[in-house]
């Protein structure tokens, strides 16, 4: 980091990470560029003790005592996702990056409060209100539910769910609901 780079606490997006089998080391490394608050579970805490990557907080009910001795321990009490968003709300956090195995029900009841971006299986989940507009060049897939949609410019429906855009150039999709959508890219 370049010394005009001042990160200051929790201005950094957080990561939790539900799953490691799904996003590969590589990228995994991108998103602890800027040593961000590290959450994981009994399931993935050995991924990251074994590459000896720091990890801040578990989100566990076991009495496990781990290598890293500043590992602060979080019980689950709604469950690994929700718990781990909630302490980041309550600690005054505005973005988490979570990689999971699936689009979790519960990080909708979130979207208010902090911004998440997902990461499921090679695929970037946003969370948009009212309107989404973006440059995106040709042959891009997206994906969102389309009985959400109440119109779209510059993509065509390729499959359920899935879309393509047409050229280079801004899309733009209008939603047909008040709640947050969900919207997905490859990356």
């Amino acid at each position: 980091m370049s010394s005009h780079h001042i990160v200051r606490e929790n201005q950094e997006p957080a990561l939790i990470v539900e799953s490691v089998a799904d996003l590969d080391a590589e990228y995994i490394g991108q998103l602890l560029e800027w040593n961000p608050t590290v959450f994981t579970n009994d399931y993935t805490i050995d991924f990251f003790l074994a590459d000896d990557i720091k990890v801040d907080i578990v989100v566990t009910n076991q009495g496990n005592l781990y290598v890293q001795e500043q590992i602060k321990k979080i019980p689950v009490q709604r469950g690994f996702i929700a718990d781990a968003i909630q302490y980041l709300i309550d600690n005054n956090y505005k973005a988490v990056n979570i990689i999971c195995d699936e689009i979790p029900d519960t990080v909708f009841s979130f979207c208010k409060e902090i911004n998440i971006v997902l990461f499921i299986a090679g695929k970037r989940y946003v969370f948009i209100e009212g309107k989404y507009e973006k440059w995106k060049q040709k042959g891009e897939q997206l994906f969102v539910r389309e009985d959400l949609l109440k119109s779209l410019v510059g993509v065509k429906k390729v499959a359920r769910n899935t879309f393509m855009t047409e050229q280079d150039g801004f899309i733009h999709l209008a939603f047909n609901t008040t709640e947050f959508v969900c919207i997905g890219e490859e990356i």
